[in-house]
């Protein structure tokens, strides 16, 4: 079984020693012991960005920079008995097409996704029709029933507007064999995109272990059979509790617990125990890795509050786009004191998204003589009130020196990034391939289409024309013309990317390409981007980067000309890249338009006024109604406050959402 994967234990027994400086403590923890059945049993965790290996103990190099989709399809394709999967988002073809093949081999094979991505997104489906053409039923979690044949049975179980956040798939638990069992979960969509966000993966060999997630899948598919049963299907609230928390697997001791909370608040608490942990386990620090980690939340409350009253290290980061949000609502994540003393918390910088959810205690320092294990927390479980309150989740609970040792090179890794102290790795791109232009940032930079849903930046190769930027006071004299300019030449049209040199990969700086660029136009004419740019005088030669002596020779030709006839931007030459006010470059222009869709439990006052027929009263309405009986658990629920009916309603309900996943 799984012959074509290399796994490789990881003990947590004190084989491998900690730094010179690590005291000696004395905390014992106590668990609940069950035996297990199957007789082989080990963790494997896999990256897919860049890890810093000169943390590693010796001998224990994290799996870095891994495909991890074929973590998974690797484990489908292995298996002899049986697939259940639940998947927040089943996009990635690689995964549909591993699925069909499990079924065409016999396997029983069964899926249950997300209602909101399974019902609402038709350029997906072509991925259900092949699952339906091979046989392969699938169910949502509104209770609805996806018949190969066709048909489709449909129910709205209650909280229908939270979301099925589950990203796990139990592999031959059908088997007799205890060692046939395994279980693979982690922080991935399985999507198109995910893969290029930074995400783990990880594969747990364990009976028990796939047993409780095997329970939380046959909750939700309603019945132990190939065919569900529709009266017995339980999602967010209205599931219990597994059977077991606590495992061993070999000699490393694991909790896993699901979410959300239910109705009458008898499942542990995934919030309380990671508080707990934070104020009763951790000596010496904390750190996390979060696509969002909600400021007000106890979780987050826990960590500022003991970073301030004790000298406990805290050290962070947190995708770019939430923090921004943070930022502009000062909340703690972004104040100065979050980088002070002894806490770092960091926006990421990372190729995509920075889509972890993980929490690391005491990993650096772990004390093996008295049993003072530290800790690694991850799972599908953001940091925030809808995966405590709301969403399907899953949460895995590592006590392992050696394991949060590889979670400790993945942290450390992300933050080297996020300090600008290293780059992420480009994505992978084509040479001969002509990609379509998307979003046309301003003159220096526009995104391309990699695939659908995955664009990435460039900037034109040896040349610098004046940006728009967001800071009120940090744009550049003719950067409006120059993005007009840019868009009336690359909007509608594609483009083909080179180097310096012949065959290379273009540069990556910045997190985007630097190319020389050809652009493609419908009737199929092409021309140089570059040598364009500055024959029109829309931008000044840029010694930036290795350039073809060719090249540099014609540029610099190229930008004297134009500055000679003052063309462009040439026309006031003296103040080419002089930075001005935002307001003075676009002048009347809109600014940009808000983010849908909202998070109406997080929102502030200036957010919810974006929304269609939302204005201040109603705004201040939705967050005192919030702050008086906490968070929605259903979109609608909305509607339960002052000033808010069903016209207004069904305005905003495409553009309003419980999380910010």
């Amino acid at each position: 079984m799984i012959a074509a994967l290399a796994f490789a234990a990881a003990h947590c027994s004190p084989e491998v020693r900690p730094a010179d400086d690590v005291e000696d403590q004395d905390v014992t923890e106590e668990t609940e012991e069950t035996a297990d059945t199957s007789t082989v049993e080990w963790i494997e965790v896999f990256f897919n960005m860049p890890s810093d290996h000169s943390v590693a103990f010796d001998g224990n190099e994290t799996n870095d920079e891994t495909d991890l989709i074929g973590t998974l399809t690797a484990l489908i394709d292995s298996a002899e008995y049986s697939v259940d999967l639940a998947a927040y988002d089943l996009q990635n073809h690689r995964i549909g097409e591993a699925l069909v093949r499990a079924k065409e081999r016999g396997l029983r094979v069964r899926v249950v996704t997300d209602h909101n991505y399974r019902d609402r997104h038709e350029p997906h489906q072509i991925m259900w029709d092949k699952l339906g053409g091979a046989g392969i039923i699938t169910v949502d979690d509104s209770g609805t029933i996806y018949w190969p044949d066709g048909d489709i049975d449909r129910q709205e179980l209650p909280n229908r507007g939270a979301h099925m956040h589950h990203k796990f798939a139990v592999v031959d638990k059908k088997s007799d064999d205890p060692d046939d069992h395994y279980l693979w979960t982690g922080t991935m969509n399985m999507t198109y995109t995910d893969p290029y966000n930074t995400n783990l993966t990880m594969i747990i060999k364990d009976n028990e272990v796939a047993r409780a997630y095997r329970e939380e899948f046959e909750m939700m598919w309603g019945s132990s059979d190939i065919e569900p049963d529709p009266g017995n299907m339980k999602f967010h609230r209205d599931k219990g509790n597994v059977s077991q928390n606590h495992f061993w697997v070999d000699d490393t001791r694991v909790e896993v617990y699901f979410g959300p909370m239910d109705r009458d608040n008898r499942k542990p608490s995934i919030s309380d125990r990671i508080v707990e942990l934070i104020e009763d386990h951790v000596r010496y620090e904390a750190r996390f890795l979060s696509f969002a980690i909600t400021p007000g939340i106890p979780i987050s409350q826990t960590l500022w509050n003991k970073s301030f009253e004790t000298d406990m290290r805290l050290e962070g980061v947190i995708d770019n786009m939430f923090f921004g949000r943070y930022r502009n609502n000062n909340d703690i994540w972004a104040k100065p004191e979050a980088t002070e003393g002894n806490r770092m918390i960091l926006p990421s910088r990372e190729l995509r998204k920075l889509h972890q959810k993980t929490m690391l205690l005491d990993a650096v320092r772990p004390d093996y003589d008295d049993g003072h294990n530290a800790i690694a927390i991850t799972g599908s479980y953001n940091f925030s009130a809808a995966a405590e309150r709301v969403n399907d989740e899953n949460i895995v609970f590592i006590h392992c020196d050696t394991l949060a040792n590889q979670f400790y090179q993945d942290f450390m890794g992300v933050q080297s990034r996020a300090k600008g102290e290293s780059d992420p790795p480009p994505p992978p791109i084509s040479l001969g391939e002509w990609y379509p232009v998307r979003d046309i940032t301003d003159g220096q930079v526009f995104e391309i289409e990699l695939f659908p849903g995955f664009r990435y930046p460039v900037s034109p190769l040896g040349v610098r024309v004046p940006r728009i930027y967001a800071g009120n006071d940090s744009s550049h004299y003719y950067g409006a013309e120059a993005r007009d300019q840019v868009k009336d030449l690359l909007e509608g049209n594609k483009v083909k990317l080179r180097a310096a040199a012949a065959g290379e990969l273009p540069v990556t700086q910045y997190n985007r390409f630097h190319a020389y660029i050809t652009v493609k136009k419908d009737d199929g004419t092409t021309f140089p981007l570059n040598r364009k740019l500055l024959k029109k005088g829309i931008g000044t030669f840029s010694d930036m980067h290795a350039q073809h002596p060719d090249s540099v020779s014609a540029y610099r030709s190229l930008r004297e000309d134009a500055r000679e006839q003052q063309i462009g931007a040439w026309a006031e030459a003296s103040k080419m890249f002089e930075r001005l006010p935002r307001h003075e470059v676009l002048g009347e222009e809109e600014e940009t338009a808000a983010e849908f869709p909202i998070n109406i439990n997080e929102a502030s006052k200036e957010e919810l006024t974006a929304l269609p027929q939302i204005g201040p009263g109603r705004a201040e309405a939705i967050i005192e109604h919030r702050d008086q009986h906490g968070p929605f658990m259903d979109i609608e629920d909305i509607k339960n406050v002052r000033g808010i009916g069903p016209g207004i309603f069904d305005s905003i309900k495409d553009k309003i959402a419980l999380d910010d996943t």
